[in-house]
C-alpha cells in the first residue's frame, strides 16, 4: 500500500509542463527576408533582417505542434502536423491560394531544447518572390507563459 501512496504523490507533484504531455518554448529568432519581382529580376529587399518571438506548443505523442508569433496579427492557432524524433520537430510548411503560395520547412530541437531553423519560399500574387531564412535559440517555458503570449494585444 505504501509503495502505491507514493507513486500517487509523485504524479500529483509532476510540473504542469509535463502533466499534460506538451512542451512549451520560446524561441528567439532572427528573419532574413530577400524579395525581388518575378518577371524582372529586381530585387525589392536584399536581406532584411528582423527580430521576433516564437511561441510553441509541442505535442510529441500526437506528432503535432502549434505556434504564436508575437509579431503576427494572425489569431487563427491550430495545430500542425509534425514528424518527431530524438527530441526535434521537423515539418513541412505548404500553403497556397489565390493571392499567395508558401513552401518550406521548420526544424526545432526540443530535447533539449535548442535551434530553430526554417527555410520558406514564398510568391505574392504571381509577382513578388521571398526567401526567407529563420534561425533562433529555443528555451524551456511553462504552459502558462505560451497562454498568456496568446492573449497579448496586438503591437
Amino acid at each position: 500500500m505504501k509503495p502505491l501512496i507514493i507513486l500517487g504523490a509523485l504524479l500529483l507533484s509532476s510540473p504542469p509542463a509535463f502533466a499534460d504531455d506538451f512542451i512549451y518554448l520560446k524561441c528567439e529568432n532572427q528573419t532574413r527576408l530577400t524579395s525581388s519581382e518575378i518577371k524582372t529580376g529586381k530585387i525589392i529587399n536584399d536581406g532584411e533582417i528582423k527580430a521576433e518571438t516564437v511561441y510553441l506548443k509541442i505535442d510529441p505523442i500526437g506528432n503535432r505542434f502549434m505556434s504564436y508569433k508575437t509579431s503576427s496579427d494572425k489569431k487563427d492557432y491550430r495545430w500542425d502536423e509534425a514528424n518527431i524524433t530524438g527530441g526535434v520537430l521537423s515539418a513541412s510548411i505548404a500553403n497556397a491560394n489565390e493571392a499567395l503560395e508558401v513552401n518550406g520547412e521548420i526544424d526545432v530541437e526540443f530535447e533539449p531544447a535548442g535551434k530553430l531553423k526554417s527555410k520558406v519560399s514564398a510568391i505574392a500574387f504571381g509577382m513578388i518572390s521571398t526567401e526567407i531564412d529563420i534561425t533562433g535559440d529555443c528555451v524551456n517555458v511553462a504552459g502558462s507563459i505560451f497562454e498568456e503570449a496568446l492573449k497579448e494585444p496586438d503591437s
